[in-house]
């Protein structure tokens, strides 16, 4: 059975082949807005995430303090004014990641700036953030040009059917895994999270992997897809 260190050439080139390279961002994007955008395109879709954005700019609310100080009720009646309705969860979220953006890099651009940001012991703020967790807290480090992978349920699946790891694998070294293979690479990370979180959705999924059509399936064991062990 191929390890993900010799297959990683294949499955990359196999992933380009059927989706070809993902939209990112357009550039000049602030840090704050790539942080709300990967929050809410995890429960949600990029798509959305860029409605809300945009609804956010519409009403002022851009701005760490601006969007810190309100309340999500007021986040949810000046959203809705701009076009768009949310979960109110959600704005409860973008809240609370105003509140603990402007906490830790203040108002005045350092996020903005990779050399100038400090960042020990942020994924652990942001996942002591109710509504975040691990997944999303490394999500929103990803979208900040941090070099670590978003472990989803669906990437999860797939390096335990093709055997890279086993069930009782913990998330941390799961996560460190493919981040390892492209080597610190934080926009081929993001990319390979991109690419991964489709497959989940479409091919393996959690009962009746899909095999046969999945871009993956020329780095499958050769006796076909492992099951995690209930």
């Amino acid at each position: 059975m191929a390890s993900l260190a010799e297959s990683y050439p294949s499955l990359l080139a196999a992933l380009a082949d059927h989706y070809g390279q993902p939209q990112f961002a357009p550039k000049g994007r602030s840090a704050l807005e790539a942080v709300l955008a990967a929050a809410l395109a995890r429960p949600a879709d990029p798509a959305r995430a860029e409605a809300a954005l945009k609804a956010l700019d519409l009403s002022g609310l851009l701005e760490p303090r601006t969007l810190a100080g309100i309340e999500p009720s007021e986040l949810l009646d000046s959203l809705r004014d701009a076009g768009l309705s949310l979960p109110a969860r959600s704005a409860t979220l973008l809240v609370r990641l105003a509140r603990w953006y402007s906490k830790a890099f203040g108002d005045d651009g350092l996020a903005d700036d990779p050399a100038a940001r400090k960042m020990v012991g942020r994924r652990e703020e942001l996942a002591a953030i109710n509504g975040v967790g691990l997944a999303t807290a490394d999500a929103i480090l990803l979208a900040m040009g941090q070099p670590i992978y978003p472990l989803d349920r669906g990437t999860y699946r797939i390096l335990v059917r093709h055997g890279w790891i086993d069930s009782a694998t913990e998330y941390d070294q799961a996560s460190e895994l493919p981040s390892r293979q492209a080597a610190g690479n934080s926009e081929e990370i993001a990319r390979l999270s991109t690419w991964l979180v489709q497959v989940g959705r479409q091919f393996c999924v959690p009962r009746s992997p899909r095999c046969q059509r999945c871009p993956l399936r020329c780095v499958l064991p050769d006796q076909g897809p492992l099951e995690p062990e209930v």
